[in-house]
C-alpha cells in the first residue's frame, strides 16, 4: 500500500519555507480498484495524548531529541499533546515529495526504513531509525530535488508536529531555532552520504591521534577540533574526530553541528546493529570532517567501558584514514584504551606551574614512549610567567609546537557558528592547527 501525504500549510521560519502542515494521509489500496479510499490514518492526537502513558512517551521522545531538548518542560508538554500519530502497517509506504519534506516527524515505535532519492530516482541513502529517533528530512531549500519514502517493516507509529502545534507550543522565536537545526541536520545527512561513498572506496585501518591535557581550560578541545578540520582539508571525508571528553564534550558545539547519537547510545543496540548505529551517530561538518560524540549526557559516562571503546575504535579505524580522539582531561577507562592504541599522543600544555606538575604526573601514568609524544605549548593568556625554554626544562621534553596568545578569536568563532580555522585563517590557533596537521600527516606518512 502507498500512503499519500498532503501538506498545504506554510510558515516562514527565519527566511526558509518549512511546510509543516496538518497531515491528511489517506490509505490507497492498490489492486482493489482505482481510487478506492480506505480509512484515515492520521489522527489529531489531542485526546489520546492526555493519557499519562502516551503523554510521557511523547515528552520523553522530545526530550531526547537534540532539536527540542533545550525547550522548557512546559513547552515540551504542550508540543507532546499536539503531536499527531500516523500508523504504518507492514509493507505500507509513506512518501513525501518536495512539498512534504518538511514535516517534523519521529518514529515512536515499530521498525521502519527511510530512503531518500533524488529527482532522477537515484538512491542517496537508507536508514532504519530506532524508536524515538527524529527522521531527518530534506530541507525546504532543496525544492523538489528529493523524495523521501518511509516503509513500515513492522507495525509502526510515526509522530508528527504540525504548524499550529509548533507555533502554539514554543512561539515564533523558538520555531526559528528549530528550523535552523533541521536545516543543519539535513546538511549533515547529505555530507554523511558523500562521506560513506568516499570511505567505501578506500577502506583501510586508520592510525589514531589522541589529544590530551592534564589541566582544564588549556584549549585542548579547541585545538583538537581545528586540527582535525585542517587534516580533513588534506584528507576530505576521511578524518573522524571522536569526542571522549568527560563528562561534557564540546566538539560538536565548536563545529556548529547538531549531535544526533553517540557511542554510548549505539551500545544499547543489538550487537549485530552496533556498527550501523555507530556510523549513524557520526555527524559531518561542511569541511568533510566527521564528529562522533562518546556520550550525549553525563549519566552515559558509565557506559564507556574499555570493551565498548575498543569496539568503537575497531569500527572507526576501518572506515577512515585517520581517527582523531579528543580526550579532554580524562584518564578514565576509555581514555587509557585510546592512548594505548594511539600512534601519536598530542599533549597540550599551558605555561603554568600547576599544569607542569599535572603533565609530569600524567606522563608517568600513561607511559607513552617519547617517539609517540607531541607536546604543544598553548599560550592561553598574555604575558605568561613561563616561556618555552622553561617549560621544556621542567618537562624534560622538547615542544613540537607553540601557539601564541590568540585573544578571544576561538570563542568569537564559536559564537559566530564557525571554526576559528574558517573564520580567521590567520589567527594563532588556525596557524597552529595547520602546522600540527602538517606535522601529523608527515610523521604518519598520510600524504602518499
Amino acid at each position: 500500500m502507498l500512503l499519500k501525504l498532503w501538506c498545504d500549510a506554510r510558515v516562514d521560519l527565519g527566511g526558509r519555507w518549512y511546510i509543516i502542515g496538518v497531515l491528511n494521509a489517506r490509505e490507497v489500496r492498490e489492486g482493489r480498484g482505482a481510487g478506492e479510499e480506505g480509512t484515515h490514518v492520521a489522527a489529531s492526537g489531542e485526546l489520546e495524548a492526555d493519557q499519562p502513558s502516551v503523554l510521557q512517551l511523547r515528552v520523553r521522545i522530545l526530550e531526547m531529541s537534540s532539536v527540542f531538548a533545550e525547550l522548557s518542560d512546559g513547552a515540551i508538554r504542550v508540543l507532546a499533546r499536539r503531536m499527531q500519530a500516523v500508523t504504518l502497517a507492514p509493507g505500507d509506504t509513506l512518501r513525501l515529495g518536495g512539498t512534504g519534506g518538511d514535516v517534523v516527524m519521529f518514529l515512536a515505535s515499530g521498525v521502519a526504513e527511510q530512503s531518500i532519492t533524488d529527482a532522477s530516482g537515484k538512491l542517496l541513502l537508507t536508514r532504519r531509525p530506532a524508536p524515538g529517533d527524529l527522521l531527518i528530512l530534506p530541507a525546504p531549500r532543496t525544492g523538489d530535488r528529493y523524495v523521501t519514502s518511509i516503509r513500515g517493516l513492522s507495525k509502526s507509529i510515526l509522530l508528527t508536529l504540525d504548524r499550529d502545534g509548533l507555533l502554539a507550543g514554543i512561539g515564533q522565536e523558538s520555531v526559528d531555532r528549530v528550523a535552523i537545526a533541521l536545516d543543519k541536520l539535513w546538511g549533515q545527512q547529505v555530507a554523511a552520504a558523500a562521506a560513506t561513498a568516499a570511505q567505501t572506496a578506500s577502506r583501510t585501518s586508520a592510525p589514531i591521534v589522541a589529544f590530551f591535557s592534564a589541566k582544564g581550560g588549556s584549549g585542548v578541545s579547541t585545538l583538537a577540533v581545528n586540527a582535525a578540520a585542517a587534516l580533513s582539508n588534506r584528507l576530505p571525508r576521511q578524518v573522524l574526530l571522536i569526542d571522549f571528553s568527560a563528562p561534557f564534550g564540546h566538539a560538536a558545539l565548536f563545529a556548529d553541528l547538531v549531535a544526533t547519537g553517540s557511542i554510548a547510545g549505539a551500545s544499547k543496540a543489538a550487537p549485530a546493529d552496533f556498527e550501523k548505529n555507530l556510523r549513524g551517530a557520526i555527524v559531518y561538518h561542511k569541511t568533510g570532517l566527521g564528529v562522533l560524540p562518546g556520550t550525549l549526557r553525563p549519566e552515559q559516562q558509565d557506559l564507556m567501558t574499555a570493551d565498548l571503546t575498543g569496539r568503537a575504535l575497531d569500527v572507526a579505524t576501518t572506515w577512515h584514514r585517520l581517527v582523531v580522539a579528543d580526550l579532554g582531561t580524562s584518564l578514565g577507562e576509555a581514555a587509557l584504551v585510546v592512548i594505548e592504541r594511539a600512534e601519536r599522543l598530542v599533549v597540550v600544555v599551558p605555561p603554568e606551574i600547576a599544569a607542569m606538575t599535572d603533565a609530569r604526573r600524567s606522563r608517568d601514568i600513561m607511559n607513552v614512549p617519547d617517539n609517540r609524544l607531541e607536546l604543544v605549548l598553548n599560550q592561553r593568556v598574555p604575558g605568561a610567567p613561563l616561556d618555552r625554554n622553561a617549560v621544556e626544562s621542567i618537562l624534560g621534553h622538547k615542544m613540537s609546537l607553540t601557539i601564541n596568545f590568540d585573544d578571544s578569536r576561538p570563542e568569537d568563532a564559536t559564537l559566530a557558528g564557525n571554526l576559528v580555522l574558517q573564520r580567521d585563517p590567520s589567527s594563532q590557533v588556525s596557524r597552529g592547527a595547520n602546522e600540527l596537521a602538517r606535522l601529523i600527516v608527515g610523521k604518519l606518512k598520510l600524504d602518499g
